[in-house]
């Protein structure tokens, strides 16, 4: 018990102390189902200043439930279906959620529910994708000058002490970007995320770092100003900083393709970087879906999608068979053993909820018996054997099938 107050004062510390300065700083950008936890954590070990989550919906958040995971010393928002919403740690030191949103009286609801367990608030107002432009919600805003105005200064005004962001798109002409941005400065919010393409753009069009340099060289701010957009190796960093004259910068697939950019004048062994990532993922109980998601997009990134490896991950369903595939599948089943933790293969994860339940159905199982320690460490040690020759049967089946893939080539 004692245990389990001091990691959670000190969780409180980690977010309530938190200064959230936007100058000079390198962010990982919001990027779907990839800003999850695991993603953040990695991006911080290599430098990353301020990580912002994938955008979450207002009204999925604001339905949420905060649940402490003392398993994993992390705070859980878990969805009304039971699925992780969100989650953060004291790891994840200057987290930034960004909400998806079209109302302000559904924004401020949401954010109220974690306002607590975030470092800074974001509002997206750039996504061009159907999913966000047909409910009014991300690059639909834009036209909207009045609404988003709304929306920032109902948070800033009843979230004290939470900073407030906002990350637009450029419009069709420089003096529009220009007007948009006075009226979002004169909300009070702390920083403007400025994405360098225009709402009908996508990723395989080029970012123009020229029209924010044009913006910036006819108009200044008293808020940073952070660029985004086409920064894919370390040394872009500094030159889309001296190009545009910003405060700060933003990554998004440049993170994707090596999040080692953030830190590192050449680029680590992706291999390493998987590596890595793989083991954050599901040491903190990531669903294999979605690090299979973000593994895949690493790899597509580096438009690498025809070797050994990648055609493996294509049918990898589970831990068990990701970590095969990238030669740390001895790490997982020694933490697996270490932690009590039953190799379930082709199976997520249980999220916070369900751990939880199945904690306190086994607490009242353990109320049925009472054993001597004698007994407990010979069941324990029962249990240890018997989980070392299953895995010892399902290595040998899954190496075989993992090896048909590999051996192909």
């Amino acid at each position: 018990m004692e245990e389990q107050q001091d990691w959670i004062e000190s969780y409180k510390n980690s977010k309530n102390g938190v200064v959230m300065d936007y100058y000079n700083k390198k962010i990982m950008a919001p990027m779907v189902r990839v800003g999850t936890y695991p993603m953040r954590i990695l991006a911080y070990n290599y430098g990353c200043d301020i990580a912002y989550s994938e955008e979450l919906i207002d009204l999925k958040v604001m339905k949420s439930t905060r649940f402490v995971n003392e398993k994993l010393k992390t705070i859980d928002f878990i969805a009304k279906d039971k699925t992780l919403c969100y989650r953060t740690s004291e790891k994840d030191v200057r987290n930034v959620l960004q909400l998806g949103t079209a109302s302000a009286t559904t924004a401020l609801e949401a954010a109220k529910v974690v306002c607590n367990d975030i470092c800074a608030l974001d509002i997206n107002m750039g996504c061009p994708k159907f999913f966000s432009v047909q409910g009014g919600m991300g690059s639909a805003l834009l036209s909207k000058p009045e609404t988003i105005k709304d929306i920032l200064s109902t948070l800033k005004r009843n979230l004290n002490g939470i900073p407030i962001t906002c990350k637009i798109r450029l419009l069709s002409t420089d003096q529009e970007t220009i007007d948009l941005l006075r009226i979002i400065e004169s909300t009070g919010v702390s920083a403007i995320g400025v994405h360098c393409r225009m709402i009908p753009e996508r990723p395989r069009d080029p970012a123009h770092w020229d029209r924010l340099e044009n913006i910036l060289n006819n108009a200044s701010f008293s808020v940073p100003i952070i660029a985004n957009g086409d920064i894919f190796e370390h040394s872009d960093i500094e030159k889309i900083k001296k190009q545009t004259k910003v405060d700060s910068i933003m990554i998004a697939r440049g993170a994707v393709k090596n999040v080692s950019i953030f830190s590192k004048p050449s680029p680590i062994d992706l291999k390493q970087i998987i590596q890595e990532y793989t083991e954050i993922a599901y040491q903190t109980n990531n669903s294999p879906v979605n690090t299979k998601y973000v593994i895949n997009s690493m790899l597509n990134e580096n438009n690498i999608t025809t070797n050994k490896e990648a055609k493996a991950m294509a049918s990898a369903r589970d831990y068990d068979t990701i970590t095969k595939i990238w030669a740390i599948n001895d790490k997982f089943k020694q933490y697996c053993l270490e932690n009590n933790i039953e190799i379930n293969n082709n199976n997520d994860q249980e999220d916070g909820a369900n751990k939880n339940n199945n904690k306190n159905n086994n607490k009242n199982n353990n109320k049925n018996g009472k054993k001597t320690k004698l007994e407990e460490t010979n069941n324990n040690n029962n249990e240890n054997d018997i989980k070392k020759q299953r895995i010892e049967e399902e290595d040998k089946s899954n190496n075989n099938n993992i090896n048909n893939i590999i051996n192909k080539e």
